[in-house]
């Protein structure tokens, strides 16, 4: 489905750049949001993030969607999951509504041929984090079992750490794939924003060379499949999630280049998430761009 395939060996080159964008109006609208950028790559909700029941897309709608993709130079379209997911919640509701959710969004993006959805590891909330990981894992096992998408990725996405949330170490997204009956049905995505504010340091060359290092000693950069490129408005090691501007935040420049001139990373979409959506996503793009050597 769409041109996952069909990026020419120049638009490689120069990395694979795109932004979240709204799918406001409809999801074909995703798509022109993309274009208007000129994104290579995009992120989308596929349903309202912060309520927990939505009404799946009719069929003229999904069409619409299929057909700009067809027509676009999008490559990967990746989903991301809701705000109020927590597969790990110890609250027998919460982790029901979780993941009925998100079995809902993985067949919707399997009949739409979308092959990868982000989410957090969740919070423990207080039971602690070796509890929590295991549910976790057997969240992703029941899911897994019991739905058909079977070309979907799950990608754990790195965190900040702030209060009970899961995922701040590369270590935790380790143990949530190892226990998994289903390894292969995970990637990991990666946010700058947050793994600064974790205290994975990214301010210089070598500070960047000794995170990457660490993340392929522990998790395997072959599991790297995509990245949230974000600046960090919070500091290093606060364990606060807070986006920032390209270049404008506690991260600055240096990672961003460094990024986009490892031939490690060519071939893996990097999306913002950055601010002001609709007035910045241009401007932050345009930055990226600019770093490439």
């Amino acid at each position: 489905m769409g041109n996952t395939q069909a990026k020419t060996p120049e638009t490689c080159k120069n990395m694979i750049l795109g932004a979240h964008v709204s799918t406001s109006g409809g999801l074909h609208n995703a798509i022109t949001n993309g274009d208007k950028l000129h994104c290579d790559t995009i992120q989308i909700f596929l349903r309202n993030p912060n309520r927990w029941v939505a009404k799946p897309p009719i069929p003229a709608v999904m069409d619409k969607f299929r057909d700009a993709w067809t027509a676009s130079a999008i490559g990967e379209v990746i989903v991301h999951d809701i705000h109020l997911s927590n597969l790990a919640s110890p609250k027998t509701e919460v982790l029901e509504k979780s993941r009925q959710q998100f079995q809902e969004q993985m067949e919707l993006a399997d009949t739409l041929g979308l092959r990868y959805i982000v989410t957090h590891l969740g919070a423990h909330l207080g039971e602690g984090e070796e509890p929590g990981l295991k549910l976790l894992s057997e969240s992703f096992d029941f899911l897994f079992e019991n739905i058909e998408a079977p070309d979907v990725t799950v990608l754990l996405e790195t965190t900040a750490g702030q209060g009970t949330n899961l995922g701040y170490c590369f270590e935790h997204l380790r143990d949530v794939i190892s226990m998994s009956k289903y390894p292969d049905r995970f990637g990991v995505c990666l946010d700058t924003c947050h793994v600064f504010a974790a205290g994975y340091d990214l301010r210089t060359e070598a500070d960047c060379e000794a995170t990457f290092n660490q993340f392929d000693e522990v998790i395997g950069l072959a599991r790297l499949k995509a990245f949230h490129l974000n600046d960090a408005k919070s500091t290093y090691q606060s364990r606060v999630d807070r986006h920032e501007h390209i270049g404008d935040g506690n991260i600055g420049a240096t990672a961003f280049a460094y990024i986009l001139n490892d031939s490690r990373f060519t071939e893996i979409p990097l999306i913002i998430e950055t601010p002001q959506m609709e007035t910045m996503h241009e401007t932050n793009l345009a930055t990226l761009r600019g770093l490439r050597v």
